[in-house]
């Protein structure tokens, strides 16, 4: 699986909006809407950015610590 798809997913799990994403990444709506379809590369200063807003360390969403 994907980081995004994780990603998508830890959000959905754990109730937090794209607008969260968006108020403590600093990244513009469009911006995260489209990274968060795939449509838009994720740097990786915005994946930091991301983890740190979710409140996990960067490995989390890259390493098979989640089930897939």
């Amino acid at each position: 699986m994907e980081a995004i798809t994780k990603i998508r997913n830890y959000i959905r799990e754990t109730g937090r909006t794209q607008a969260y994403l968006c108020k403590h990444t600093g990244l513009s709506n469009s911006a995260m809407s489209l990274i968060l379809a795939g449509k838009r590369r994720l740097r990786l200063e915005e994946y930091h950015g991301i983890c740190n807003a979710l409140q996990v360390e960067p490995n989390f969403f890259l390493v098979g610590n989640r089930q897939e």
